[in-house]
């Protein structure tokens, strides 16, 4: 039907899911491979062939003994991946420090990836594996004006002199100002526009203690 699809992919690499999925004509490029971390270079390959994309969550497969995450054997076997967090109730919710895992895991085990790598995955590249490229996911006229806007003032991060740099390694969601999608604003000044969030947290609350 030429919809678009994800698949969890077994860890320890023992079903050879892609392997299995390319045999019957199966494996095509509006697939998207959750985790991976067993897969072979090999499957990767055959990734790469179809134009197929792979979605890295490093902090739920580094804290449920996944492995490695394959972000490095990925972009060797021609794969950009994209960044997920998979299970919010184990990790964190935000992409600020997903980017982080993932760029120390790797820089950990063999110096590779730049900043500027962790924001295409998370952008331009996660854009790409939705379909959404030609609408979303970079800031080219005649896209969606879906923006955030960080605060630079931040003790956390301030002065800065790589922006790239600091995003990776330093960001977090307190320095978001604004957000924008498809240029309607949605969050100014670091507070959610028409959200009520006393009420919010009453249903939080509420379900919580169910």
């Amino acid at each position: 039907l030429g919809l678009r699809t994800s698949l969890h992919v077994d860890p320890s690499g023992t079903s050879r899911t892609v392997a299995a999925l390319r045999e019957p004509g199966l494996l095509c490029g509006t697939t998207t491979f959750v985790h991976a971390n067993g897969i072979t270079d090999e499957e990767l390959r055959m990734l790469a062939d179809v134009g197929a994309s792979l979605s890295v969550s490093p902090d739920v497969e580094l804290k449920m003994g996944f492995g490695s995450p394959v972000t490095g054997r990925a972009l060797a076997a021609g794969v950009r991946p994209t960044l997920s967090v998979d299970d919010v109730p184990s990790a964190g919710g935000d992409l600020f420090s997903t980017m982080r895992t993932a760029f120390a895991v790797q820089r950990g085990l063999d110096g590779g990836l730049r900043s500027r790598d962790l924001l295409e995955f998370t952008t331009i590249d996660a854009a790409r594996s939705c379909g959404l490229d030609a609408r979303t996911g970079s800031v080219t006229p005649g896209k969606d004006a879906d923006l955030i806007l960080l605060r630079t003032d931040d003790l956390t991060v301030f002065p800065v002199t790589d922006p790239a740099g600091s995003i990776v390694s330093a960001g977090h969601p307190g320095l978001v100002d604004t957000v924008l999608v498809a240029g309607q604003v949605v969050k100014r000044d670091g507070e959610s526009v028409g959200v009520d969030l006393p009420a919010l947290r009453t249903r939080l609350l509420a379900s919580r203690d169910r």
